[in-house]
């Protein structure tokens, strides 16, 4: 059996959806398609040997600088699974799928193949891929653990109206991990990356996801949709808006 055969069998066996009511979403006065997958990364030796035969010589030259054999291979599993997924919506193989990044590094489909949105996110052992049709998509992970001092953490992503509702809340450690996981999706989705300005990001902390404040001038509130989406043993959240109108191939 040809090794990209083999190891597709194994990524549909670590790829599992969610539990949730609808895969199609509005964003703004439109809907999009949504589709959520849940990957296992750690996968035996075996697996992962064949996992490497889908990815690009820039992906496994990253893998490859990573100083910890766990999370190399976990980010070729990652990768993997991506390309995965992407292959299924695309009718092709993983191996065929050709990226390009954006300014702040965020990878797309070359060429807009497809209409199709992605975003990975992964926190030890386990990742979301979400994707959706024409519209941004960000998503992000954050394992449920206890997290000694939040307020101070807190105060370097925060804005002073979450921070006010963080010194209500009844858990304080899910209320950071909501607002955190929150900002991020929705600055993954813009691909801005480090440059975000997060203390300007204004989202709920508690119940359902809202994006309260953008904080920049050129996107407005209700372009955009966060969602929580059920997991385990994880806060996960996603973001959904416009369309970024340029990105620089590679």
């Amino acid at each position: 059996m040809r090794p990209w055969l083999r190891s597709d069998n194994i990524a549909l066996r670590n790829l599992r959806p969610p539990s949730l009511a609808t895969t199609s979403v509005r964003v703004g006065a439109s809907y999009t398609s949504l589709d959520i997958w849940y990957v296992d990364l750690d996968v035996s030796a075996g697996a992962l040997s064949c996992f490497r035969h889908w990815l690009s010589d820039d992906e496994l030259a990253k893998a490859e600088r990573f100083h910890s054999d766990l999370d190399r291979a976990r980010y070729i599993v990652g990768r993997a699974a991506l390309r995965r997924v992407l292959a299924d919506r695309l009718g092709c193989s993983p191996a065929a799928i050709r990226f390009s990044y954006g300014r702040n590094g965020k990878p797309m489909l070359e060429g807009g193949r497809g209409h199709v949105e992605f975003n990975l996110a992964h926190c030890g052992g386990d990742a979301v891929i979400a994707l959706a049709g024409s519209a941004a998509i960000g998503v992000d992970i954050e394992l449920l653990r206890p997290i000694p001092d939040v307020e101070s953490l807190a105060r370097l992503v925060f804005s002073d109206v979450e921070r006010r509702e963080l010194e209500h809340a009844q858990d304080p450690v899910l209320a950071f991990l909501n607002g955190w996981t929150r900002k991020e999706a929705y600055v993954k989705a813009l691909g801005l990356g480090l440059t975000a300005p997060l203390t300007e990001v204004i989202v709920s902390l508690a119940g359902r996801a809202t994006l309260v404040s953008t904080g920049l001038r050129d996107q407005l509130v209700s372009n955009w949709r966060l969602l929580n989406v059920p997991h385990p043993r994880a806060v996960v959240a996603l973001a959904l808006g416009p369309r970024p109108d340029s990105a620089r191939a590679t």
